[in-house]
Formats: structure tokens, sequence, C-alpha cells
């Protein structure tokens, strides 16, 4: 591939995903304030406990076999449909073990609607299963506009559904069809929207080959969405379901900013750093560039969120929700380190060093649980602070090779970064200053996000940052 075909790839893939993952959370999110107005705290962490068990059996459908499926410098049918009927079979057994499993996981949280909630919910592994190869040769192809739509029908569909059930009385049930509902309309997007069927071939040699890079993905990813759930895991045993409902309103915000963005980066550069595994130098121009923008976007978007954290919930959620607003100010900080993490674990996965991603990830992820849950004898908020020092840990031992490998320092990475934590630093003591005058909730919120923007780039244009280059050429284009 040209140099300048995969860079017209590259911008308009950051611009489909960003708009796919962007719209699509951002329709969930105006439906999970209305929710939030009809249900209670008690439902939000009931479903998120059901959750954390659904994606740990999801990362087990896919088994890294989407990444090497994408990795991969070329594929044929037999690859695809191997890997499509060994996904749909562990989709099946899965859902048989949890539908056993029920009742016990109900009773160790003492909640027992869990029971029934769960074997519903469960039903959305098959469907995961039946388009994991569609939406592999759809980014390995950088078609993102096909997952765009796709997202958003989906999204669209099961939010009708959720509010439906909720106006019409079906309380914690709405969030179960609707989450259903998605997976279902998703999955018959990529069957309609992409023209790849499996076909009658199964090769166990194919699957070996392509779970012996997919393994190490897989265990990458076990850890990962262990360490993304033990909140939802432990406040939901150690607290309650209530005290889960609060914290995962008050994480949903800054998720919905900055981890869409980094996934959106991440999504497009994994695919395309593949196809330039061979130009390190290209590699590193590519990867400094991605990590310097993500730096500035996601200071930006903290340094306004953290102070405006209050008023925010009191607009969106109203004043029942107020106990959302700690975790969020916490979840803040965390999340301005989680991007890096996933770039890193990108330039691994994309140079084909699955085997360095896995001891990174495990040395990284293990840690970190454990300070977690050491915190978490404390008190919850605590436990969740701990998670600060948990990712900036992260991001140290994912760039360990960095240098090695593509000639990538840990300094050159602070060069990257730190100058726009600093811009993010002074807009927050400014719209922090705004938040102790006494105004209106919604004038609090519009007038300090456009005055913190507005300090924010002025300052980057005045210092120069180059950042505001790269930005104003990705637009023009």
């Amino acid at each position: 591939m040209k140099g300048s075909t995969l860079k017209h790839k590259v911008v308009g893939g950051l611009f489909w995903q960003y708009f796919q993952r962007i719209g699509a959370q951002a329709v969930s999110f105006i439906v999970s304030i209305i929710l939030a107005r009809l249900l209670t705290p008690d439902d939000f962490g009931t479903i998120a406990l059901i959750g954390v068990f659904i994606t740990i059996c999801n990362i087990f459908i896919d088994s890294g076999f989407g990444n090497a499926l994408i990795q991969r410098k070329s594929i044929d049918e037999i690859d695809t449909s191997s890997v499509f009927y060994t996904n749909l079979g562990v989709s099946l057994i899965l859902y048989i073990g949890l539908f056993f499993l029920s009742p016990l996981i109900a009773s160790f949280y003492e909640v027992a609607e869990l029971c029934p909630l769960l074997r519903v919910l469960s039903l959305q592994l098959i469907a995961m299963a039946l388009s994991c190869v569609q939406n592999a040769i759809l980014v390995r192809e950088m078609k993102f506009k096909l997952n765009f739509y796709i997202s958003i029908s989906s999204v669209i569909a099961s939010s009708a559904v959720g509010l439906t059930c909720a106006y019409s009385g079906y309380g914690v049930w709405s969030l179960v069809y609707s989450q259903l509902t998605m997976q279902i309309a998703n999955a018959a997007g990529y069957w309609i929207l992409v023209g790849w069927r499996p076909k009658a071939v199964f090769s166990v040699e194919r699957v070996k080959g392509l779970f012996d890079y997919g393994s190490k993905i897989l265990a990458g990813s076990m850890l990962n969405v262990i360490y993304n759930n033990i909140y939802n895991l432990v406040i939901g045993k150690r607290y309650s379901t209530v005290e889960l409902g609060f914290y995962n309103r008050g994480q949903i915000i800054p998720t919905l900013l900055v981890e869409n963005a980094a996934n959106t980066i991440n999504g497009v550069m994994f695919p395309a750093l593949s196809k330039i595994q061979d130009d390190r130098a290209k590699f590193l121009e590519v990867v400094r560039k991605m990590v310097s923008v993500v730096a500035f976007i996601v200071f930006l978007l903290m340094g306004i969120l953290l102070p405006l954290s209050t008023p925010l919930i009191k607009v969106l959620l109203t004043n029942r929700w107020l106990s959302c607003v700690p975790f969020m100010q916490i979840v803040c900080i965390t999340v301005c380190f989680t991007p890096f993490i996933l770039i890193n674990s990108a330039i691994l996965t994309a140079l084909g060093k699955s085997g360095k991603y896995l001891k990174g990830v495990t040395l990284s992820k293990i840690l970190s649980i454990l300070i977690i849950l050491a915190a978490s004898f404390i008190n919850v908020y605590i436990m969740v602070a701990s998670g600060i020092v948990a990712a900036i840990i992260s991001v140290f031992i994912m760039s360990h090779w960095n240098n090695a490998l593509i000639g990538y320092n840990r300094k050159m990475m602070c060069q990257d970064i730190i100058p726009s934590m600093f811009l993010s630093i002074v807009v927050g003591l400014s719209v922090f200053g705004l938040t102790q005058i006494n105004l209106n909730d919604i004038i609090t919120v519009l007038l300090g996000a456009f005055i913190g923007t507005g300090i924010y780039i002025g300052l980057a244009y005045a210092l120069h940052f180059r950042q505001i280059t790269f930005l104003k050429e990705v637009l023009r284009k």
C-alpha cells in the first residue's frame, strides 16, 4: 500500500471510527440519562455486575482470532471460516456454562434476581460470535464507514427498546432487553452489509496457527478485562449494588469522552501500523504523532470535565445522583493514562510481538489488581483512586520495549505528553474558579466548557504546539 493511500485511509478511518464510537455512545448516554430518571442506582449496579461475566466470556469467544486475522499479511477462506465455526462453538459452550452457573453467582452476590437476568442477557454471546469475523474483515480492510452505519443502527434500535420497556414499567429488565437488542441488531447489520459468508471448510491446523498469535492476545485481553471490571466485582461484593450504581454512572462520562477517543485511534492505528511494520522510521513517526495528539485531546477534555463534575451531574442526572461526583472526578484523572496504555499495546501487537505484549500486560495488570484489592480494605473512594497509580505503572511497563523496537524512549514519550498535561492544569484551575461564582448550573457548564477550550487552544497556539498544525491538516483533509 502506498504511503498516500495509507494516510488517506488512516485519516478517513479516524473520522468514521470516532463518529461511530462517539455517536453511538452519545445516543446511549442520552438514553441512559432518561433511564436514570426512571430507574434506580440498584438497577444500574445489578446490570454492571452482570456485564462483567458477559465481557469475560466475550474475550474467550474471540480468543484473539480477530487480532490474528487483522495482523496477518494474507488470509483466505479457510482461515476465516475456521475462526467463525470456532467462535460459534465456544459461544454455545459458554452460554450453557453461564446458564447453569447463574444460581451460584446470584447466591455469591446475594442478589436473587441475578439468576434470571444473567440467563437472558447471556444470549448476546451467541450474537457476538456471529459477527466477530465480519468485524475483523472490515477493520483489516479499514472500511470503518460500514462499522459506523452498523453501530449507529444497533444503538438506535436498542435505545428504542430500552426506553419503551422503561416507560412500560419493566424496571431493570429494560436494560437487559436494550443490551440484547443491540447485540442482535449489530450481528444482523454485519451479515447484511458485509459480503463475507462462512464456507463449509474447517482446518484445525489453521486454527492452531492463528491461535499461536491470538492466544497471547487472549491472555492479555483477559487480564485487561479483569482489571477493567475489578471495581464492579469488588464494589458489588464488598459494598453494595447501590454504590456500584453510583460508580457506574460516575465513570460513564469521562469514559465516554476519553476511552472512546483512545479506542478510536487505537482501532485505526493497529491495522495501519501493521501495514508499515517493516518501516521502523515511518512507524516511529506515526506513533509520536499519535501520542502527542491523543495527549492534546485527552487533557483538554479532562481539564474541563473534572472541575465541572458537580454542576454537570446536577444538570444531567438530577441531585439524587450527586454521590456520583467523587467517582467521576477520580476517574477523570485515571482515564487520562488509559490511551497511552492502549497505544503502547498497539505498538507491540502491530509488530507481531504478542509475547512481549503478554508479558507487559501480565505484570502491569497483576500489580494493578493487587493495588486495587489492597485499597478496597480502606474505603470505596480510596479503592477507585488507587486506579490512578495502577494506570501510571501500566504505562511505564507497557512502554518498556519501545526504545529497542522503534527507538521510542520514555523521555520522548514524556516530551509528547507533559506539555498538554500542564495546559490541562491551567485550564482546570481557571474553570474551577468559575464554578465558585454563584451561577446557574447550565450556564456554569456551558461557560466553563467554552472558556476552558478557549484558554487551552489559545495557549497551545501561542506556545506553538505542533498538535495544532497537525489537527489543522486533518481538518482541512
